[in-house]
């Protein structure tokens, strides 16, 4: 084969492999023309094999369920009160039954893995069946007056069985439609390979150059985009470092001049130099306020700095879960009652224990409440439950702790938003920096759990706080 292909101008060298893999794809091409035709044909015949199957499961499936009926209606005579007759009635019924299901898994080996496995699930349900069937035949033998209550309980297992022999019925008619089809298709397919084939001998060069220059063209993108993405990756963790090492160094540096004034306004408020004027002593109780608030606000930036570099401590001990939970209402209570509210514990009838760090468990509980506090209209209502809840599809218990108010709630949409750093929703003259809530969440999945906003349609706010849940008698084998 010609090394070279003419170009305006001159000429250009061709890689040598681009030649042998189009020589290549022609050979191939070629003696699949030949191959083609023998493996439709033998497609064709193992799908006509499976056609030929269907009548005969079809009839057995008939014989089935006319059995399955005749064991309905002797086991019903048992449970009426009648005598021995019945039961060999179910016997020769039940025997004829199982010689069906054996002929039945060598035809449905033929008619493919939908068929198998349906007729696996009507053969599991039939067991279930039997097996009620024989609890209730021994009942019935020590019963001097039969349940006939147990009929209607009999029924709906009985009908499932039947409608699961149906559903057998209409698969094999739904395989043997769809092999049809296939045969349909197979030959189509395989008139239009071999034309194609034709044509794909006659590209396969051209085709061959082609893809190796995409494949060049690909590869140099993806290679740039890799360098991107680990530069980007880079400068993701090196600006994450700097965020975190700029809020502990400035968190850490304004707190002390912060106490420090805190303290010089707690000498003027004890006139220890001299006494004040009555019209300063609330100026004094300002400043203390807010140095107080901005305390709170660095303490609560120092939280998130640690908690971004892994810094952030737990001590895990054998915890009732109530109890913290009371505390921390009580912890808050005063400030509920400040604003004009009540407020409700309501523990769990089971006591429950978790294995945990309770101060951890309080502070989070102390962001909830101050939250609800804030965003209460008073007279408002506070609710702090505990129970115990299982998710569907896990084993796992959870110890949970909700903190509801009749407040105007969050809407749905911002419902993730609230967690989110500085993140406020309102601008309706509320103290507060946006922190709370998400330094939360933060604690309450370094203790293993979560924290979300449960969605609901009437007015107010639910917060849920999930723990890994240990009950009490589980705590002798925590260290």
């Amino acid at each position: 084969m010609n090394s070279t292909v003419p170009v305006a101008g001159g000429t250009a060298d061709v890689r040598p492999w681009v030649g042998r893999a189009a020589l290549v794809v022609v050979v191939i091409t070629l003696i699949t023309l030949v191959i083609v035709p023998i493996l439709v044909q033998h497609r064709v015949t193992a799908l006509r094999h499976e056609i030929e199957a269907s009548e005969p499961a079809r009839t057995l499936v008939n014989r089935l369920q006319f059995n399955l009926v005749r064991e309905m209606a002797a086991l019903s005579d048992v449970l009426l009160g009648g005598d021995g007759a019945p039961v060999e009635t179910y016997s020769a019924a039940f025997n004829q039954e199982r010689t069906i299901f054996i002929e039945l898994d060598t035809l449905a080996t033929r008619l493919g893995p939908t068929v198998e496995l349906k007729l696996a699930e009507a053969r599991s349900l039939a067991e279930q069946w039997h097996a009620r069937a024989a609890t209730i035949a021994q009942v019935r033998s020590r019963v001097a007056h039969p349940d006939s209550m147990e009929l209607p309980r009999e029924g709906a297992l009985f009908e499932q069985v039947l409608r699961s022999t149906a559903g057998l019925d209409s698969v094999i008619l739904q395989v043997t439609a769809a092999n049809r089809t296939r045969i349909e298709r197979t030959e189509r397919l395989g008139l239009a390979i071999t034309f194609w084939l034709s044509i794909l001998a006659l590209c396969g060069a051209g085709a061959a150059a082609a893809l190796y220059s995409r494949v060049q063209r690909f590869s140099a993108e993806a290679e740039r985009r890799r360098a991107l993405a680990e530069r980007a990756l880079r400068d993701a963790v090196a600006a994450e470092e700097a965020r975190t090492r700029l809020l502990r160094g400035v968190t850490h540096d304004v707190k002390n001049p912060i106490g420090a004034a805190k303290g010089y306004a707690e000498l003027l408020a004890l006139e220890v130099k001299a006494p004040l004027h009555p019209g300063q002593a609330p100026l004094i109780d300002g400043i203390e306020r807010s140095l107080n608030s901005a305390l709170g606000i660095i303490s609560d930036l120092l939280d998130v700095a640690r908690a971004d570099s892994g810094g952030l401590t737990v001590n895990r001990v054998a915890t009732n879960l109530a109890d913290v939970v009371r505390l921390a209402v009580e912890d808050n209570r005063a400030a509920i009652q400040a604003a004009g509210h009540e407020v409700d514990f309501q523990a769990s009838d089971t006591e429950v224990s978790v294995h945990t760090d309770p101060a951890r468990i309080r502070q989070v509980l102390g962001n909830l409440l101050s939250n609800a506090i804030k965003y209460t209209p008073a007279p408002g209502r506070i609710t702090v439950r505990t129970h115990i809840s299982q998710e569907s599809g896990d084993d796992r218990e959870w110890a949970v702790v909700e903190v509801e108010d009749n407040g105007p709630g969050i809407p749905p949409e911002l419902a993730e938003a609230v967690f989110g750093e500085f993140t406020r929703l309102d601008d309706t003259g509320v103290q507060g920096h946006g922190l709370g809530l998400s330094i939360a969440r933060r604690v309450a999945r370094l203790l293993g759990g979560d924290l979300e906003l449960a969605q609901r349609e009437s007015p107010g706010a639910l917060f849920i706080l999930r723990l890994p849940c240990r009950r009490q008698t589980d705590l002798k084998s925590v260290d």
